[in-house]
This record gives structure tokens, sequence and C-alpha cells, in this order.
């Protein structure tokens, strides 16, 4: 007999189109995150949260980009990790980039490594902590 395990699915997107779903398992008692896999093409993939302009955040984990979005007002993607966070596709029309990494070791070396990757004329890019020595965005949300 099949056993279903609660879970949270998230579309992500690459050029438009759907490429990868996250399902993020859930323990029922104590609603914690116990494992997050990826069906599709992950790699390259982004949660989209929306529309964007000619700016554009970026986060690791989609509820970090929608409490972003929600404090500040400018759309973020989500990259649903900080192993993929330099492996997205920016838009040609984006003129700005704020990279908004996990205030924590790997998510430091995630900003230094998107940096790179991301880097190209008419792009510029600048790199937001959260403040209040938060860990994300998501846990100003918390307070």
């Amino acid at each position: 007999m099949a056993r279903f395990e609660p879970a949270l699915l998230v579309g992500m997107r690459r050029d438009g189109d759907l490429a990868a779903i996250q399902r993020i398992f859930l323990d029922p008692r104590t609603r914690s995150s116990t494992a997050k896999l990826c069906l599709g093409r992950a790699i390259g993939s982004a949660w989209t949260n929306g529309i964007h302009g000619n700016v554009l955040g970026l986060c690791e984990g989609f509820e970090t980009a929608a409490a972003f979005t929600a404090l500040v007002g400018i759309k973020a993607w989500a990259s649903m990790g900080a192993k993929r966070f330099h492996q997205l596709t920016i838009p040609r029309q984006v003129e700005h980039l704020i990279l908004l990494a996990d205030n924590d070791a790997e998510g430091h070396r995630a900003a230094i490594r998107a940096l790179v990757a991301y880097s190209r004329p008419g792009l510029a890019i600048e790199t937001r902590w959260p403040p209040h020595a938060a860990n994300d965005w998501a846990d100003l949300l918390k307070r």
C-alpha cells in the first residue's frame, strides 16, 4: 500500500516554462521540513514570483523571496538552494540584480559565486544581507 507524506510543491521555471518541481516534505506533527527533493531540470530554474521589472532580487528559498518582495516591494526569485544560487539565467532586461543569500557561511559562499557568474556589462549587482542579524529575509516576518 502506498504511503503519502504531506508536502509543499513549488514550481520552478526556466525561460517562463515549468522546468522542475521541488517537493518539500513536512513532518505532520512539527510542520518542519524533513526532506527536499526535485523532479525535473532544477539547474537553471527558479521560483519566479510573478513578472519582474528591470530590478530583480535573488534569494535561496521561495519563502525568503516572498518575504523580501512583501517587505521591500521588489520582485525576487528563488534558486531553491545555495548550491543553485549561481546557476540561473538572469533575463537580459534585468539591469540591477540584488543578491539576497542567507546570512550564513554557505550563503556567503553562494553570494560570491553568484557575483562572478552573473557579472556582465550593463548589469549592476549588489548584495544585501538581512538586517538585525537575521539569517534570511523571512526571519523578519517571524518577529
